[in-house]
């Protein structure tokens, strides 16, 4: 008991000191001695207490040469924290400022990548998802044979997987409320976009099936002309597509379609022989 009262005062001590020192550093104007304790907090891992410090030390050192290591380990300091956006913003300004320092390279990715953590889930606005990927894009038309290359590569494939997911969605919702003809464009525009999208069979599938019951429930004057076409849309599929689990009901679709088109054309005749007569 006597050995662990006297481990608890020691930390006790030992934290007072500590918050004492920070304290009066921080109201130190030795510029030299806040960056010393600001480092020390940094290799500490208390980022909140460094990054305190490093903002305390920016506007004291611009111009300097201190100035490049202050900027570069307060947005790391805010990185760590998770605030990225403060972070993206300070190491852009970071490659900004000195785009043939030290960290250049290293921060204009890492730019890229704060704009990466705040791309939002793909049923929610895809704004950020947009601005990450034109930043992943120019980090690698400046820096082509960065080590970092092949980890934007990863990064893009699944901000383009949000956007192809938040596509699908959208498309799926028009077949899903019976807007056939809008379904039809959006979910061949997906298929356009996102060539690569896991769920390609599906959407052609339903690209088929919108043409075929937007044929069916169209007005008399339209239906010869989307029945052909929704004949023409269900052979292409079977074509692609001849081991998939949906072709035996688009080859369903294409003869109700022709059956539609013959007895169309036989009430055609019907009414001529008729007006005839």
């Amino acid at each position: 008991m006597k050995a662990t009262l006297t481990i608890l005062i020691a930390l006790v001590v030992l934290l007072t000191g500590s918050c004492s020192n920070y304290q009066k550093t921080l109201k130190n104007p030795d510029l030299n001695k806040k960056y010393e304790l600001a480092q020390y907090y940094y290799n500490k891992k208390d980022y909140y207490r460094a990054v305190t410090l490093f903002e305390q030390l920016q506007d004291n050192f611009n111009g300097t040469a201190m100035a490049e290591k202050v900027l570069y380990y307060s947005a790391y300091c805010n990185y760590a924290l998770k605030n990225f956006p403060l972070a993206g913003f300070q190491f852009k300004a970071y490659f900004e400022n000195y785009p043939t320092g030290q960290w250049a390279e290293e921060s204009l990715y890492m730019t890229s990548y704060c704009m990466y953590l705040e791309s939002q889930p793909a049923y929610l606005d895809q704004t950020d998802t947009h601005k990450a990927i034109e930043s992943i894009n120019m980090f690698v038309t400046v820096y082509p044979d960065s080590k970092y290359v092949a980890e934007c590569n990863t990064l893009l494939d699944k901000l383009r997987n949000k956007l192809s997911q938040k596509a699908y969605k959208e498309a799926r919702l028009y077949y899903d409320i019976e807007e056939y003809k809008s379904a039809i464009v959006a979910l061949q525009n997906v298929v356009r976009d996102y060539p690569e999208i896991a769920q390609k069979e599906e959407l052609d599938y339903l690209s088929v099936k919108s043409h075929y019951l937007l044929a069916q429930n169209s007005i008399e004057e339209k239906k010869t002309e989307r029945y052909q076409t929704a004949i023409q849309v269900a052979m292409i599929f079977c074509e692609e597509n001849p081991d998939s689990k949906f072709v035996q009901e688009v080859k369903g679709f294409v003869s109700k379609s022709e059956n539609a088109l013959k007895n169309m054309e036989a009430d055609r005749k019907e009414k001529l022989t008729f007006k005839n007569e």
